[in-house]
């Protein structure tokens, strides 16, 4: 008997939680401010990984090459 309340509870709550929800700004209409802001808001927050990793090779072959450079110069007499 537990069981069935339990299962009609949660089939209800089921059933009108999404009525009353609404999941995010971009199931409405992306044509409003507040859906092209989401959307590029997930641009920003997907490139930033890229943009971290780019940034740090870059700066890493930039010193190397650097360094490659000043050693060439002082090994020549």
């Amino acid at each position: 008997m537990r069981l069935v309340f339990w299962g009609v509870v949660l089939m209800l709550v089921v059933l009108i939680v999404p009525t009353c929800l609404e999941a995010c700004p971009a199931c409405k209409d992306l044509k409003e401010p507040i859906g092209r802001g989401f959307n590029s808001s997930i641009f920003f927050m997907m490139a930033m990984p890229f943009t971290v990793v780019a940034l740090i090779g870059g700066s890493v072959f930039y010193h190397y090459r650097r360094a490659s450079k000043n050693r060439d110069r002082t090994d020549t007499p």
